[in-house]
């Protein structure tokens, strides 16, 4: 039925960014605590040589580690269900759950990029997840005007598999229901949960 790949922030790697960024102002403070308190030359001439390559190593591991953030997701839509190339299969009936952050998307009709360039309110990175009735969590973060991890055409290339996803789950779950909302599965928080059989 389609076919979407886009670029998105994988947050799974949130607890090895935070250890290396405070490793590397631990040895940001060693280093210049060396350098600008005297002490024995000696001793002081060791304690450079070792922080220096912890003071290398530590900025290189958390620039890496931030860059492996980015990933690309590539969906396939069809009858049944969908397969991420990320995350794995999931049919429509296993779906239980789904979380958008609708009043923060302009598409929807939230705050537009000229807002958010005009005050000093951040601009969000939509956290998008899709839960499956055995707890799987499928979790997408964008940024809908671009960012260090998706461009604007990824954002958007991401929202087409949204309208598909959500007109497939309409179709198999409320067809018998007047729609009220773009997404038209969705309520005015941008949420959707299975009822109970």
């Amino acid at each position: 039925m389609g076919t979407y790949q886009f670029r998105f922030n994988n947050s799974n790697k949130t607890s090895s960014i935070l250890i290396w960024f405070f490793t590397t102002l631990l040895t940001i403070t060693l280093t210049c605590t060396i350098l600008v308190i005297p002490s024995v030359v000696y001793f002081s001439t060791w304690l450079l040589l070792l922080s220096f390559p912890l003071l290398f190593l530590s900025i290189y591991k958390l620039f890496k580690t931030t860059s492996e953030r980015q990933s690309t997701d590539l969906i396939t839509l069809n009858k049944e269900g969908f397969r991420s190339l990320c995350f794995g299969s999931v049919l429509y009936s296993s779906i239980s759950a789904i979380n958008i952050p609708a009043r923060s998307i302009s598409l929807l009709g939230g705050k537009d990029y000229e807002y958010y360039k005009q005050t000093d309110v951040d601009i969000p990175h939509l956290a998008i997840s899709i839960t499956t009735d055995d707890g799987k969590i499928f979790r997408w973060v964008l940024s809908e005007w671009g960012s260090l991890y998706n461009s604007k055409e990824d954002f958007l290339v991401f929202f087409e598999f949204l309208t598909a996803l959500t007109d497939q789950l309409y179709q198999y779950y409320q067809a018998s229901e007047t729609t009220n909302s773009y997404l038209k599965i969705l309520n005015e928080n941008g949420s959707w949960e299975k009822k109970a059989n």
